[in-house]
């Protein structure tokens, strides 16, 4: 039983993105700003600082695959986004101490990573005509408020279940 719960609270975040961005539309409270749910995101960063790398990167492979098939027109960019986030959140907290304030850094760190990618690969395609200041006032800031506010919101629950689940990974 323990080992669905990781994959169904992957799964959940992933469904909660689109059912985000369904009912919390844009300019929605007169601001118009575009406010990128990565709850996803945010879960595996959290793998990556507290759960077992490898399987985090796996986990991230395998989202990525679906997040691209599901939502994107493209294969590949999150299927490399993901993991690459992965690795360098479990790079850096090598020498970083993880804790709430170090940890939320890391994560808006990486996400910022992860929207740039996102968004010279939409320029490299021309997919996209927002130009970069337009970039960081009305996308940028917006998302990583609104990933911060949900990673304070599941840090220390998911925190203690992804510690106490490295744990018992480790002693098998």
């Amino acid at each position: 039983m323990k080992r669905i719960v990781l994959p169904l609270i992957l799964s959940v975040c992933f469904i909660f993105e689109s059912l985000f961005v369904e009912y919390f539309p844009n300019g929605l409270f007169g601001i118009h700003k575009i406010f990128v749910p990565h709850f996803l995101l945010v879960v595996l960063i959290l793998m990556g600082i507290y759960y077992v790398r490898n399987r985090t990167i796996l986990y991230a492979f395998i989202f990525g695959l679906l997040f691209d098939a599901f939502y994107t027109g493209i294969l590949g960019i999150y299927l490399f986004v993901f993991p690459l986030v992965v690795y360098i959140t479990s790079t850096l907290m090598k020498v970083l101490q993880s804790n709430l304030f170090v940890s939320a850094l890391v994560t808006l760190l990486n996400i910022a990573i992860a929207e740039f990618i996102v968004y010279g690969l939409n320029i490299l395609i021309l997919k996209t005509s927002m130009s970069a200041i337009d970039f960081l006032n009305e996308r940028l800031l917006s998302t990583l408020i609104l990933n911060l506010v949900f990673y304070f919101i599941i840090f220390y629950p998911l925190r203690k279940w992804l510690l106490r689940m490295k744990k018992e990974v480790l002693d098998e």
